[in-house]
């Protein structure tokens, strides 16, 4: 029949409980008008976010939801496809032209498959603002965005509003609080929310000189060999529509509302989620300003920067080992149609760690990887700006330099890379990102094997119990390659009797493991603290950087 078209939509099939390669992405993208598929209703209904009417038909359980719209529910996608069916990525409106761009949750979601992301999840909380155009169009932004920060972040800018046990509370990234396979967490437009006044565009090229040539009257001049010239070839070919806008930059103030904003997403993490890494962009900084001159010099600012502080030592601290910042901006295939042809790079890190989970373990390095997809950086960054150290930074890990601190994406013989995966956190035996990796699959484990021991009651047979099980882990990870020994005794000990615990823990059901492990990629040992109460919650007890 003509016109009619059979699209076909795989059950979904939940995860297994110990990946460590799903992400999820939380921002502003409109809704196509698809019908939402069979699958994702059957999913959301035995997640608990709807329920059937008189009429045996799926409604949405809290009214700030919407089914139709898929508002604020999480959607489990496994491709590019999937996401292009139920999302307009491309109609992000250009000011006040009729012209439209792409997303920045559009564009990191393609990168993160493009890169080798198999699973993600996507919650939409909203549709896209108009691409300011001019300074007007940026301050009438601004003046909208707490309130858009607070459908990324429930709670913005005072206090974290998502609560793990209670489900209405799960708004925006609050959904990581109910989705227990994600490992990543992106908030691909926070730049945008952030930024300050607009640059001018980009102006067009000098229109290309015509040869001379005898022609007619009323006839329109043709270069010998080539097409008749349309509007775009006769003023010079170059950019056109959002890809002339200037990308989003951020001043002090900028940056200070960036770092207000993912110390209370990382708050929520460190509290709730600590096998979950929160990975995000650095902005781009307003030329001519301190940040441009000296990146990781005005993010350490003498100890006083957002970098030289923990989650808990500021309200604007991002020194955290469940924090990735990446950094410069990418250009790909489909960041064309962006400001500058350019878009964050945490879908593009997110796609790679999700790859290199898959293909070697989570616990391994992702730096050297390639970037696939990426073909330009925004801006270049050279050796000097690469390497140099901040100074009078105060202690020894802020003195440490931008690759080191910041998830570095750059140029190299071979190609562009990432040059590092570090996390941002003042703790050196955490700065690696592969150790918080690791960290969170010991998490994961524990939290599995936490409740299938739920109704055992507490005693030295469950103790032993848990000891073994854990043991058994870590010897796997030995045999991957994630421990250094060359035995079980010098790779890790894994320690959970009456000397783990206090009187109080056991008069209240509580469950204390002690693990002492050499990771392969620290030269120090690490010591992690598993605690899980009577209810069968695994929480980590020990500080993680």
């Amino acid at each position: 029949m003509p016109g009619l078209r059979f699209e076909e939509q795989p059950a979904i099939v939940e995860s297994a409980p110990s990946r460590s390669d799903v992400a999820c992405f939380v921002g502003f993208v409109a809704r196509r008008e698809t019908p939402v598929p069979g699958p994702v209703v059957e999913w959301l209904e035995h997640r608990g976010w709807l329920r059937r009417d008189d009429d045996r038909q799926p409604v949405v359980r809290y009214p700030h939801q919407d089914l139709a719209a898929l508002l604020d529910l999480p959607v489990p996608l496994e491709s590019w496809d999937q996401f292009d069916r139920l999302f307009a990525w491309d109609r992000r409106p250009l000011g006040d032209t009729g012209q439209s761009g792409t997303t920045y949750l559009g564009a990191a979601v393609r990168s993160f498959f493009a890169q080798g992301g198999r699973k993600c999840y996507v919650v939409r909380v909203g549709d896209p603002w108009p691409y300011p155009t001019d300074v007007d169009g940026r301050r009438a932004l601004a003046a909208e965005s707490q309130a858009r920060l607070a459908r990324l972040i429930p709670g913005y800018p005072t206090v974290l509003a998502s609560e793990p046990a209670e489900q209405r509370s799960w708004r925006g990234m609050g959904h990581v609080l109910g989705l227990p396979d994600v490992a990543m967490l992106c908030l691909p437009d926070l730049p945008d929310l952030v930024a300050t006044d607009p640059l001018p565009p980009a102006p067009l090229p000098p229109p290309l000189p015509l040869p001379e040539a005898w022609v007619e009257c009323g006839t329109p001049a043709v270069v010998p060999g080539e097409s008749p010239p349309t509007s775009s070839t006769a003023q010079g070919a170059g950019p056109s529509g959002a890809a002339r806008l200037r990308a989003p930059r951020c001043d002090q103030a900028g940056y200070g509302q960036w770092a207000r904003a993912l110390n209370m997403a990382g708050q929520l993490i460190a509290r709730h989620r600590r096998e979950v890494q929160l990975i995000a962009a650095l902005p781009l900084p307003q030329p001519g300003s301190p940040a441009e001159r000296h990146l990781l010099g005005f993010l350490i600012d003498q100890g006083r920067g957002p970098l030289a502080h923990g989650l808990d030592a500021s309200p604007t601290g991002l020194a955290s080992a469940f924090l990735q910042l990446a950094f410069p901006w990418v250009g790909t295939a489909i960041s064309a149609s962006l400001p500058e042809q350019a878009e964050p790079p945490d879908g593009v890190l997110a796609g790679i760690l999700a790859h290199n989970a898959l293909e070697q373990g989570a616990f391994r390095s992702a730096a050297g990887r390639r970037l696939g997809d990426v073909h330009a950086l925004l801006p270049r960054l050279d050796r000097a700006q690469l390497l140099e150290r901040p100074l009078g930074s105060g202690n020894a890990a802020s003195a440490r330099a931008l690759v080191e601190r910041v998830t570095t994406l750059g140029e190299t013989p071979d190609g562009l890379r990432l040059l590092s995966d570090v996390t941002t956190s003042l703790d050196e035996s955490y700065r690696l990102a592969g150790v918080n990796r690791l960290v969170a699959i010991l998490l994961r484990e524990a939290r599995r094997q936490g409740e299938g021991l739920v109704f055992e009651t507490s005693g030295e047979r469950l103790w032993a119990a848990v000891q073994d099980a854990l043991n058994r882990l870590l010897l796997r990870l030995l045999q991957a390659g994630a421990l250094r020994g060359r035995s079980p005794e010098e790779a890790f000990q894994v320690r959970c009797d009456r000397s783990t615990m206090t009187q109080n823990d056991l008069d209240n059901g509580r469950l204390v493991a002690q693990i002492q492990f050499d990771a392969a990629a620290t030269v120090e040992e690490i010591a992690v603290v598993l605690a899980m109460d009577e209810g069968g919650q695994v929480s980590l007890a020990s500080p993680g950087g």
